[in-house]
């Protein structure tokens, strides 16, 4: 297992590669992030993004952007042309078409991306807390269609939220130790009802539970792709936290900070608009 720090954040997004063998593969798909200079890129099969198009097409002019409306599910599809993804909603997508780029967003959420090097299969999920357990999904339907073998699987699972700022009540803390594994959860310390948002601000986070928690998604997925028997070597770990830094989009921050500024909780509708949604993309 390999961890790795981003560079070139000045520009608008980032890219990785796949390891195989804790060895870099070279031939092998591309995959990455926008990041918060991008702008959003909010994706819904209703609404317009011009700003998403363009960058879209800077990342890779020569690919079909391969788009799907989230929904925080554990759905995976597989899919082999733009025209069978028109109007999808779920959280993940595989593929073997090297003309395509699928393309999923997120913001604290863990985009994991996935590669085949024997069959080709390549693809991307959306892995949010209610959607922990996607990757095994996505990994179980490349052995049913392609016959995938897990030896052969390549993982890297993508910025996101960490469990020093992810903090949780103590139900959605029961529901990660039972169903993923105990390790991923640790009651929080006394005098720790904040979280880091950026350059040591610290934002208040407490909604009046007796105990909570810090989470870490990050250990619930390795947990879930050694059940699937992904190997160590195979699996790259980009380390870095969306909420603590700054030039990514968050989900926590963003709203968390603009709460602030208004003076009260934003509801559902203006908290959708008011963090910074990123493309996760992976292509050829």
């Amino acid at each position: 297992m390999q961890q790795q720090k981003l560079n070139n954040l000045d520009s608008l997004f980032v890219e990785y590669s796949f390891v195989k063998n804790n060895q870099l593969l070279q031939d092998a798909p591309k995959c990455g992030m926008t990041i918060k200079a991008a702008s959003s890129m909010r994706f819904r099969w209703d609404e317009k993004n011009p700003r998403r198009q363009q960058v879209l097409k800077e990342i890779s002019a020569d690919k079909t952007p391969l788009p799907i409306e989230l929904i925080h599910s554990q759905i995976v599809y597989d899919l082999e042309s733009l025209e069978n993804s028109q109007g999808i909603k779920g959280d993940g997508i595989i593929s073997k078409n090297k003309n395509l780029m699928p393309v999923l967003t997120v913001a604290d959420c863990l985009p994991i991306y996935l590669y085949d090097s024997k069959n080709k299969v390549f693809g991307l999920v959306h892995s949010g807390w209610k959607g922990t357990g996607i990757i095994a999904k996505a990994i179980e339907l490349a052995q049913k269609n392609y016959n995938s073998k897990a030896q052969d699987i390549s993982i890297i699972i993508g910025p996101h939220i960490h469990d020093c700022c992810y903090i949780v009540d103590e139900e959605r803390a029961r529901y990660f130790a039972e169903n993923f594994t105990p390790s991923c959860i640790r009651e929080l310390e006394e005098g720790g009802k904040t979280f880091a948002g950026g350059r040591g601000l610290a934002i208040e986070w407490d909604n009046g539970q007796s105990k909570l928690y810090r989470l870490s998604l990050l250990k619930a997925n390795l947990q879930l792709l050694e059940n699937c028997g992904i190997p160590e070597e195979n699996i790259l770990i980009i380390d870095e936290c969306t909420c603590c830094n700054e030039k990514l989009g968050s989900n926590r921050r963003e709203t968390a900070l603009a709460s602030k500024a208004l003076g009260r909780k934003l509801s559902p509708q203006e908290a959708g608009h008011n963090f910074t949604v990123q493309a996760a993309f992976i292509h050829w």
